[in-house]
């Protein structure tokens, strides 16, 4: 069993002109954060041309424009160092999904290959680890592990602060004698139970006590 102490994770954010992986969107902005031993190092950051236009709600939120992108490499032109950045990492992303899969339909439309190996979503993992927090999007998690983040809704600055929400996440699962990938991939994978709804009568309260 893998020892999560001892694996290599690659935390990634992409940016991207919408959200329809199958319909036509790219990705404009790629960010890899690798952690490994308590350390986080960005590997890789690029702005990217998706060769399409750019969704204006999408320009509102990160700011980049077809004027940011448009002298920028292509993705072809990047595909192998992304690649690199990312072999022998368990893949990690705040969304997962979202990531992996335009990360991979990149991959397999520059070089043929896409993603392949783990996958480690940190909303998931919040949802175990930190069933108390109303909400578990990157700025709660952030704010409740007080990590700021210097670039919101960009690759760079989002991947930065997911990587370091999943050095607090994985301390607080060694807490919980959660040490290797099989006993964590059980945990996320554990069905969570909805709350029990008692029929019982229940104490009045506020306005219905005081009518």
């Amino acid at each position: 069993m893998s020892e999560l102490r001892a694996l290599r994770y690659a935390v990634v954010d992409c940016e991207t002109t919408g959200t329809r992986v199958n319909g036509g969107d790219r990705v404009m902005e790629v960010a890899v954060v690798q952690v490994h031993d308590g350390v986080a190092t960005t590997a890789a950051e690029f702005l990217v041309n998706p060769q399409r236009a750019i969704s204006p709600w999408v320009s509102r939120l990160t700011g980049i424009t077809w004027e940011t992108v448009h002298e920028a490499p292509t993705f072809g032109d990047i595909a192998e160092r992304i690649e690199a950045t990312l072999h022998g990492h368990v893949f990690v992303a705040h969304n997962a999904r979202f990531d992996w899969r335009f990360l991979s339909m990149e991959l397999r439309r520059a070089t043929g290959r896409g993603l392949r190996g783990r996958r480690l979503c940190t909303v998931k993992f919040a949802r175990k680890l930190l069933a108390h927090l109303q909400r578990r999007n990157l700025d709660s998690l952030a704010w409740h592990y007080e990590v700021p983040i210097i670039g919101r809704h960009r690759a760079g600055g989002d991947a930065r602060a997911t990587a370091q929400v999943l050095l607090r996440l994985l301390a607080g699962a060694r807490r919980q004698d959660i040490d290797t990938w099989d006993q964590l991939d059980a945990l996320i994978k554990t069905p969570t139970l909805a709350p029990v709804r008692s029929y019982l009568p229940q104490p009045m309260t506020g306005v219905e006590a005081i009518a």
